[in-house]
C-alpha cells in the first residue's frame, strides 16, 4: 500500500470526521465530532490547514491526521496542544511516529511548549509519546451521573438567587469566569472572541439548562450546560455536559457551586436528558472532584496531559 501525506483539505473533512470518530470509539474518549464541529476547528482563528494540518493516506483511505492549533499564552509562554491520531486498524504500521514528528516540528515553530492529551487506555499512544520525550504532567477525569436517579434541590444562602442563564449577564459571566479560574492550572484568560466561539456563543451551549447564582446583580457562581447531538447518535444516550462550574472566591464554602450544579441537573431531568457528564482536573485546587462525587458523579475514564521532556519546567509541575 502507498502512504501519502499532505494538508487536510476541505473536501476531505467528511472522511476526517469518520476517522476522528473511529479513534474516539476505540479509545473510549467519548469525544465524537460531526461535520460542523470539525469545520469549526479547522476554521478557528490562528489555524491555517495548509500549514497546520497533516493528513495520512493509505492508498485512497484517510487513516491519520494531525493538527497544530493556535497557541495559548500562559505566564508569558506560548503553549500549543497538538491533536490527531491514527485509525485503530492502521496502527503498528509505522505511521504514528512520523505524524507525531511532524507535529513536533510544526509545534516548535509555533510555540515554546508542546502538549498532547492521550487516553489512559491508549497504551500504544503513551508508549509512542515516551519515545519522543513526552512525560505526563496532569491527569483529568471524565465523570458521569445518571439522571434517572433523584436530584436533591440545594438551598442557597439568604440573599442569593439562582436563575437560568440570561444573555444580559453574558459579559459579566465572562469576566467572572476569568476571575474564578485565574488560580487554576493551565487556564487562559478568555477574550470576547473565545467566549463567543467556545462558550455561550457555541452551538452546543444550552441556555435552558444553565444556571447563574446571583448576589443582587453580581454573579456569585454558575454552571454552564452543553449538548453534543453526535454523542447521542453514537451512544444512544442523551447527555448534558457541564462544561464550566465555578464560584467566586468570597462565596466558596457556602454551597453556591453545589446549588448551581443541582439546578443544572434538575433542569437536565426536566429537559429530557438521561445522563450528566463533566471533566475535572485531578489536582483541581478547589477540591471539585469531592463536590461532584457528593452529587452522585463517578469517574469513568482518565485522560493524561503529556508534555515534551525538554519543556518540563516548574510551570508544568505547579499546584
Amino acid at each position: 500500500m502507498a502512504v501519502n501525506t499532505g494538508p487536510l483539505r476541505p473536501s476531505q473533512t467528511a472522511a476526517a470526521v469518520e476517522l476522528a470518530n473511529a479513534i474516539a470509539a476505540a479509545e473510549q474518549s467519548g469525544e465524537y465530532v460531526d461535520l460542523a464541529d470539525l469545520t469549526a476547528v479547522l476554521g478557528a482563528p490562528g489555524l491555517d490547514p495548509a500549514v497546520d494540518s497533516l493528513a495520512v493516506w493509505l492508498d485512497d483511505r484517510l487513516v491519520g491526521y494531525g493538527l497544530v492549533p493556535s497557541p495559548d499564552v500562559i505566564d508569558g509562554r506560548t503553549i500549543v496542544k497538538v491533536k490527531g491520531g491514527i485509525h485503530p486498524d492502521a496502527r503498528r504500521r509505522g505511521l504514528g511516529g512520523p505524524l507525531l514528528d511532524w507535529q513536533l516540528r510544526r509545534g516548535r515553530e509555533r510555540a515554546d511548549v508542546i502538549d498532547v492529551e492521550v487516553q489512559a487506555v491508549n497504551a500504544g499512544g503513551i508508549a509512542l509519546l515516551g519515545t519522543r520525550g513526552f512525560r505526563p504532567v496532569r491527569y483529568f477525569s471524565v465523570m458521569q451521573r445518571s439522571l434517572s436517579d433523584p436530584v436533591a434541590a440545594v438551598p442557597l444562602p439568604d440573599g442569593l438567587t439562582a436563575i437560568l442563564f440570561d444573555p444580559q449577564y453574558d459579559e459579566a459571566l465572562r469576566l467572572a469566569h476569568n476571575e474564578i479560574f485565574r488560580d487554576h492550572w493551565g487556564v487562559t484568560t478568555k477574550d470576547e472572541d473565545d467566549w463567543r466561539t467556545w462558550f455561550t456563543g457555541n452551538r452546543a451551549f444550552r441556555a435552558a439548562s444553565s444556571y447563574l447564582v446571583l448576589d443582587g446583580d453580581r454573579i456569585a457562581a454558575y454552571a454552564l450546560a452543553y449538548e453534543h447531538p453526535v454523542d447521542t447518535e453514537k451512544t444512544g444516550i442523551r447527555e448534558v455536559w457541564i462544561g464550566q462550574v465555578g464560584a467566586r472566591r468570597e462565596y466558596r464554602g457556602r454551597g453556591v457551586a453545589r446549588a448551581a450544579m443541582s439546578a443544572v441537573l434538575r433542569a437536565g431531568q426536566t429537559n429530557g436528558y438521561q445522563r450528566a457528564g463533566l471533566g475535572v482536573d485531578a489536582d483541581n485546587p478547589t477540591g471539585a472532584s469531592r463536590l461532584y462525587e457528593s452529587l452522585g458523579f463517578s469517574s469513568v475514564s482518565t485522560k493524561i496531559l503529556q508534555r515534551a521532556a525538554r519543556e518540563l519546567t516548574p510551570f508544568a509541575q505547579e499546584e
